[in-house]
């Protein structure tokens, strides 16, 4: 990418950032560059234009965790297999999206999650959450998962959501969180297997597929 300077920027940008129209000759580098400090939106508004290209705001704040954005960078270019993410409000704020994999109970469903980043990461582990309901002994009837034990800093999101990808085909019940689930996957396979077929049909196939914005995870 050329280097750019502020005054580069598109005039529907300063226009949504700044809520009016704004001529931007009035504003300096460092104006910009303050107001990216304290204003979500016009973080993801720049990554949202310009395409995910990320160094503008790399080089703007300090504040911006240059981990994160290097795994969002590299999750953009090569997704794993049945995920997509996208900001929500912030760099540390993202959603994510997991596709049941067609071998397992959950196929053809859509499956959404809440990802939150500590700005201590990658030392502190990240919130993942589902928003969808998942009929699963590794996912609790809130939607959320234990990742404490198996977190390090070497440990990306992109092998987070592998994880979980992976955990719909093979469930572990010995390290459950929903004990319930656990022992009725142990005891009886079949009743576990057409309950998860069954959630994911009323909560994670037609209704919600139709309510995404595809556009937005491309």
């Amino acid at each position: 990418m050329a280097q750019r300077s502020w005054s580069d920027l598109p005039r529907d940008l300063i226009d949504r950032i700044f809520r009016r129209h704004l001529d931007i000759r009035m504003i300096g580098p460092k104006d910009l560059a303050r107001c990216s400090l304290v204003c979500t939106t016009w973080r993801c508004v720049i990554a949202n234009i310009w395409g995910k290209n990320l160094s503008l705001l790399s080089s703007a704040s300090g504040l911006i965790n240059k981990r994160i954005l290097a795994e969002y960078q590299k999750f953009q270019r090569d997704p794993p297999e049945g995920c997509r993410v996208r900001f929500v409000d912030s760099l540390f704020h993202w959603e994510g999206i997991i596709i049941g994999p067609q071998s397992s109970p959950y196929a053809g469903g859509v499956f959404l999650l809440d990802i939150h980043f500590s700005d201590r990461y990658p030392y502190k582990v990240p919130k993942v959450t589902f928003q969808t309901k998942v009929y699963h002994p590794n996912i609790d009837q809130q939607g959320r998962l234990c990742l404490e034990r198996s977190w390090c800093p070497a440990t990306t999101i992109s092998h987070v959501l592998l994880v979980i990808y992976a955990r719909f085909n093979d469930p572990d019940p010995d390290d459950p969180i929903d004990f319930e689930i656990a022992h009725i996957y142990k005891t009886q396979r079949i009743q576990f297997e057409e309950k998860a077929r069954a959630w994911t049909k009323e909560f994670a196939t037609a209704s919600q597929i139709c309510a995404i914005d595809w556009t937005d995870w491309s």
